[in-house]
Formats: structure tokens, sequence, C-alpha cells
């Protein structure tokens, strides 16, 4: 009997040894994988998934360590400037290549969702171009403003973020205060805003004249007042012009995934408003540039289309409340400006 029981007490012994050594051999492979795999990826031949790790990484405030640990600068932006091209969207067009306004839009606006799994999306869609308006922070330079704050107080029933600003931050949560925009506003016919060096340079924004045609591009303010806008604020790429995609290589097309915030309009003059979410493990994690120009074509059915401010400042709101879910973990990110519906 203690012969036996001996031999069990050893078979047990060697089957705890053996997965303990099946447990260490995990554990390593898990780590060494962990520690390998931004070298595969970055320094293999893997070019497509190199721009979309490296853009999503650089348009992350918080998470740019991910391209910068393993990357220099000047990788980084060879990276970033690579051509991804359109190829996937060829032969997607709108039918439409002109806006017409013929002043005969109703007050409805129309909410659609929709979603895969990558990405929940939201798009709003205002008939009467005139309604929508250039909001921007009453504490310009000191304090920004949330989308749904500036909706608020200019009585919107509809809003999402707006243009571009600098958000300088003394502390880790890369979370500064928003309150200094770059390149122009406009609001109501008056240049609320402008840092561009003269009035002949140009800067990438999206504008509505007097009748609500909305413009998308490279425009100086020269060039908006002959135009009689009375709308405007800086972003970019232009996604969609006369109906069809435009180029989005270089930086543009290698932005990464991530919450996305985009403005459009249709033939017929009608606004299209789209929030993409992303960063979340439910939502899940974005949509690239390219993704998001394919979404303003054939879900927005846009003539004109622009990107506008995404990641952390991707809102929508809607009669009363943010309909969206923002990715930024302190809530809504105190901004410069923003696009309501009045």
């Amino acid at each position: 009997m203690s012969v036996n029981s001996n031999r069990l007490k050893k078979l047990k012994k060697r089957k705890k040894n053996k997965k303990g050594l099946i447990a260490v051999f995990i554990v390593f492979e898990l780590f060494f994988t962990l520690i390998t795999a931004p070298f595969v990826l970055l320094y293999g031949p893997f070019e497509n998934a190199k721009r979309i790790y490296v853009g999503s990484a650089m348009t992350s405030g918080r998470h740019q360590y991910l391209a910068t640990l393993f990357l220099s600068k000047e990788r980084i932006e060879k990276i970033l400037s690579s051509n991804e091209g359109n190829s996937n969207l060829d032969g997607v067009e709108n039918n439409a290549s002109t806006v017409v306004i013929n002043g005969k839009h109703d007050n409805s606006i129309e909410l659609f969702e929709f979603e895969n799994s990558k990405y929940k999306g939201r798009m709003l869609v205002i008939k009467d171009p005139q309604r929508v308006k250039i909001a921007y922070t009453d504490s310009m330079y000191k304090k920004g403003e949330t989308t749904s704050q500036m909706a608020m107080k200019n009585n919107a029933v509809a809003a999402i973020n707006g243009g571009a600003f600098v958000d300088s931050s003394s502390n880790s949560t890369y979370t500064g205060n928003g309150g200094t925009p770059t390149g122009i506003i406009i609001s109501n016919g008056v240049v609320k805003f402008n840092d561009l060096s003269s009035n002949n340079k140009k800067t990438d924004c999206v504008a509505f004249d007097n009748q609500g045609k909305m413009y998308a591009g490279s425009y100086s303010i020269n060039q908006l007042k002959e135009l009689n806008v009375r709308e405007a604020v800086t972003f970019a790429p232009t996604l969609v012009r006369e109906g069809k995609p435009t180029n989005l290589s270089g930086g543009y097309g290698a932005g990464g995934i991530a919450p996305r915030t985009a403005i459009g309009q249709r033939a017929d003059g009608s606004v299209v408003l789209m929030v993409i979410d992303g960063r979340d493990l439910v939502e899940g994690p974005g949509a690239t540039m390219t993704e998001l120009q394919t979404l303003m074509l054939t879900k927005g059915k846009c003539v004109t289309a622009l990107n506008l401010d995404g990641g952390k400042s991707a809102t929508m709101y809607l009669n009363g409340q943010v309909i969206n879910k923002v990715s930024n973990a302190l809530g809504e990110r105190y901004i410069a400006s923003s696009i309501i519906v009045k």
C-alpha cells in the first residue's frame, strides 16, 4: 500500500508541475506577444494596419505613446503621410452633383440610427438649411463650453460639436479649457474670430450663405464675403464635393479609427449632421475617415460634406439632451464652437 501511495503522490506532483509549466508558458507567450506585436505591426509589411494603428494613436491625446514609444517623429509623419487612397470608393457617388435651394423647406428634423460591430452612428436630417447656425463660447480665449451648453443658451433644438480649437492642458487628462478657436468663426454674418494672417489667406472650412447653401473647402475671409456667407467655421478635410468622394490620401486618409463628426448637404438643400461613436467596449472603436466619407455619400446622400472635430469632441444634442455616447470619460468636452439648429 505504501508503494502505491508513493507512486500516486509522485504522479500528482508531476501533474501539478506540468500544469505549472503550462501556465508559465502561456504567461510567457502572452507577454512575448504583447512586447513583439507592435514591432511586427509597425515594422512589418502591413501598411494599411500600420496607418490605422498610428493614426488612431496620434489622434488620441491620451494614447499617443502607443506610437511614439516605438517610432521616431519622422517615421510617424512618414506613415501618416503615406497614401491610403479611396480605391474602395470607386463608383460610389451621389446621383446629384449640385445643390438647389428653392426656399420650400419644412421645419422637420429626422433622426436615423445605424450600427455595426465597429461603431454606432446617428444622423440628423435638417430640412430647412437656414436653421443651421454657428454657436461659440461666450468666454473666448478663457474657457470653452460644451455642445449642450451652447445649444441651450441659443434655444437650439439640435446641435453637434463644431470647429477647430486649441485645447491646452496643464494636467494629465489632456482635457483643457477649449476656449481658443483656430481659423475662423463667422456667425450671423459677423466675423467673431479670425487668426489668419490676412483676409486673403485661406482656411479649410464649412460655410453657409444667406440662402442656406453649404460650401466646403479652402476659402479666405474675402472669398466668403463675396459668397455672402453668414455662418462658417474652420475644420477639414472636405469629404464630398459635387456628389463625389474627395481624395483622402496622405494624413487625412491615415486618421485611424475614432469617433467622428461630419456635416453635409443634400441636393434639395437638407443639411445632414452625423456623429459616429467609438473608443468604447460596447459601441466599438469607431470609424476611419474613409468610412465616414462613405457614410456621408450613401446614408447621408450628400452632394457636399466636410469632416468636423471628432474623438472626445464628438457630440450630438437633440431636444434637450445628448443622444450619443461621448468617448470622453469626464463627459462632454469643452469646445470653442458648435453647429446648432434653431
